[in-house]
């Protein structure tokens, strides 16, 4: 009887797993040593989110600031046409001044023109100018003349006469007299007079160019015997 030795067969699909598994795990030992020595790698950080929040603070920081100006645009305006109140009424309170001073110089003189006929009248008889005022016309070179001319109280009767004004001043350096139809448009030679107690007279002068007034010279002529004739000059002072 023959007697056979049993072999050991080994399957062929083992040595297929172990070709198929030896590259994996080589490939994984490599992959695992490389990532070791590649540099780390930073997590992807959202930039772009925190600038549009920024955005839109700055946004909300400027529509702020543009309602402040516009505010204050508003105040300023505000103040202007306050000022411009203020200013103008300021100018009407100033001229409302100047109007009752005017006013009350006027009252005065007047009350003293009467005084000074009352006391005129206990001292003596004649007649008497008073008040002279030049202040500046409406056009270059004329000037308004005022004045009064009064008689006493004692005197009877209505004084009549004629009034002459006469300019005194230096025409081209020389020494000169203008008389009265020289100096006014309507080249009147001499003013009617006519009144019992006073009369107001005023008028317009007209200064020659290159006329430099000095002086300007009232003369009255009463046609009738009982009342003096009289002169009298005046400096040429200008009110403002």
């Amino acid at each position: 009887m023959k007697i056979t030795t049993p072999r050991i067969v080994q399957s062929r699909s083992r040595w297929v797993y172990l070709w198929v598994l030896v590259p994996i795990v080589l490939g994984a030992a490599l992959l695992v040593g490389w990532e070791r020595y590649l540099p780390p790698v930073e997590p992807v950080v959202d930039e772009v989110t925190p600038l549009n929040r920024r955005l839109k603070d700055k946004d909300k920081q400027i529509a702020v600031l543009e309602a402040e100006r516009g505010q204050l645009r508003e105040q300023i305006a505000a103040l202007e046409r306050a000022a411009q109140i203020d200013h103008e009424a300021m100018r009407q309170v100033r001229e409302e001044l100047r109007q009752s001073q005017t006013s009350h110089q006027e009252m005065a003189n007047e009350l003293a023109l009467l005084r000074g006929i009352v006391e005129t009248s206990v001292k003596s008889e004649g007649l008497y100018i008073q008040g002279f005022r030049l202040s500046k016309g409406a056009e270059p070179q004329v000037y308004r003349f005022n004045f009064t001319v009064s008689q006493a109280l004692k005197s009877a009767g209505a004084a009549v006469g004629w009034m002459q004004l006469a300019l005194e001043g230096q025409q081209d350096g020389e020494a000169s007299v203008l008389a009265l139809k020289e100096i006014t448009k309507e080249k009147e030679e001499k003013l009617k007079m006519r009144f019992r107690h006073f009369q107001d007279v005023d008028g317009l002068i007209q200064v020659p160019e290159g006329f430099n007034p000095e002086r300007v010279i009232v003369e009255i002529n009463p046609t009738n015997n009982k009342l003096p004739q009289i002169k009298k000059t005046f400096d040429w002072l200008v009110a403002e």
